[in-house]
């Protein structure tokens, strides 16, 4: 039986039942939008004698106006809630984000708390208890684990790195797992680097920090135990954010095809007013694509994704579309630290309580056994990123 599930798609929240996905609008979410179509409409005097059409209109030029459907309202994280009948989930834009919970059977949404510039993501419930785990994203580019109490969001780690994916540890107290990655930063301060993410265990109740599984070839991510000890993360391997290392062979490279490269250039600069002028584009040659997605770049898990390039290869390759690299591999490590794969091109997953396991490669999404046999298709849609495992359909 396909378990009940919520997962999130190009920033919308959908509850997945009976071989179904719908949409769960955020009623708060709506309200933003609402307010700034208002300003829009009393602010359209200034762009008053435009026209979309034009070639170069003083909107095109200037930025003047603004499009509704690029308000950038999210749902940042989801997770279930206090009984079978509610979800929980985070709404975030440029200037606010804030917690709610939403009645699946009356539709109503509750807001617990909002604040000014609070981005919060990666959220896990106490197994039998009240506190929340979330990841707190801080404007300088790092991001700390944060327990929510309340109306209060309280910093449980710190220093200078990225923590992310917090979970509790199964009938172990007031434990936890998460990845973390150290930040390099110059004389100035500003960020020039950032380390592979390893898996930290942390027992807030002791304060004792331990280092589960670190390589520097690679990083571990959203990292997960199950009832057994047994550690599940996404592993992949590391690639540096800022690679200052120019070797020769690449310097002749780009030399050699300096000449291709500004054809390319001229190509796309000419095709750009063919589509102006036309509606037409110089090519139909556009490679693999997924119905509905149109971002070329993408930027999941901390990495950006090539997604044209990458769904080229796994066509030439023969493998199944996913926006992620089949190296991104989900692993199981017993407490005696044998590692297993259980899947390949895993961008989000969860445990079901029957032991299996839902994972979504950006694209498709499969549920699967602990150990990895027994794979099954559930469903597909755009841009899966985050999958959470309510009950049984």
């Amino acid at each position: 039986m396909e378990p009940k599930l919520a997962y999130l798609a190009q920033g919308k929240l959908f509850l997945r039942e009976n071989g179904s996905s719908n949409l769960v609008e955020s009623q708060y979410g709506q309200e933003v939008v609402r307010r700034a179509l208002e300003r829009q409409a009393k602010n359209e005097w200034k762009t008053a004698g435009t026209s979309s059409s034009a070639v170069f209109s003083r909107q095109s030029l200037w930025g003047a106006g603004s499009n509704p459907a690029a308000f950038n309202v999210r749902v940042t994280t989801v997770l279930p809630g206090k009984n079978e009948d509610e979800l929980m989930y985070v709404v975030s834009t440029e200037a606010v984000g804030g917690l709610f919970t939403c009645d699946l059977r009356t539709k109503k949404e509750t807001r617990l708390f909002h604040k000014e510039k609070l981005y919060l993501s990666d959220m896990s419930r106490q197994p039998d208890g009240e506190l929340l785990l979330c990841c707190l994203k801080l404007s300088n580019g790092t991001s700390r684990i944060a327990v929510v109490e309340g109306n209060y969001v309280n910093e449980i780690t710190e220093g200078d790195s990225v923590d992310e994916c917090p979970s509790w540890i199964p009938d172990a107290g007031k434990r936890i797992v998460y990845q973390s990655a150290g930040v390099a930063r110059d004389q100035r301060g500003v960020m020039v680097g950032i380390g592979n993410s390893c898996v930290q265990k942390l027992d807030l109740t002791t304060g004792s920090l331990d280092t589960l599984v670190e390589k520097e070839d690679f990083d571990f991510l959203a990292p997960k135990m199950d009832e057994h000890d047994n550690l599940f993360a996404i592993r992949r391997p590391y690639e540096a954010p800022f690679k200052r290392a120019y070797p020769p062979h690449k310097m002749l490279l780009d030399v050699l095809l300096f000449p291709f490269r500004l054809g390319r250039a001229v190509f796309h600069y000419l095709n750009f007013f063919s589509l102006t002028f036309s509606q037409k584009p110089l090519t139909t040659a556009a490679g693999p694509k997924i119905e509905g997605l149109d971002e070329k770049m993408l930027f999941l898990r901390g990495r950006l994704i090539d997604t044209e390039l990458t769904l080229q290869e796994q066509a030439n390759k023969g493998e199944a579309p996913s926006l992620v690299p089949k190296s991104w591999q989900l692993l199981r490590r017993d407490a005696g630290g044998k590692e297993t794969v259980v899947a390949d091109s895993v961008l989000a997953y969860d445990f079901a309580k029957d032991g299996t396991i839902v994972y979504t490669t950006g694209i498709s999404v499969f549920q699967i056994n602990a150990d990895g046999s027994n794979k099954k298709l559930l469903f597909k849609d755009k841009l899966v990123d985050t999958v959470v495992v309510l009950g049984e359909s």
